[in-house]
C-alpha cells in the first residue's frame, strides 16, 4: 500500500505547532497519519488531536486551501 498525503492546518491559534501554516503527514490512512502526527505533537486537551483541521489530499484539493496557505508546508512528517 503506497503512503497518502494528509494536510494538518493550524488556524491562526498561536498554541498549535504552525500557527497560519500546515504540515504534511505521509502515511497509509488517516489514522496512521494522525498517530504520526501525535508522537511528534502530542494533545494538548485530552483526545483532541493537536491541530485545527485534517485532510487527505482529494479534501484539500476541493477545500482550496491551496489559496490560502504557503504553496510549501512548515514540515513534513514521513
Amino acid at each position: 500500500m503506497s503512503e497518502e498525503k494528509f494536510y494538518f492546518t493550524f488556524g491562526y491559534d498561536r498554541n498549535f505547532p504552525y500557527p497560519d501554516n500546515y504540515l504534511v503527514v505521509l502515511a497509509n490512512n488517516r489514522e496512521n497519519a494522525i498517530s504520526k502526527f501525535r508522537r511528534k505533537y502530542p494533545d494538548r486537551h485530552k483526545n483532541i488531536i493537536n491541530c485545527a483541521d485534517i485532510y487527505n489530499e482529494k479534501q484539500w484539493i476541493a477545500s482550496m486551501n491551496q489559496k490560502y496557505y504557503p504553496e510549501i508546508p512548515a514540515e513534513t512528517i514521513h
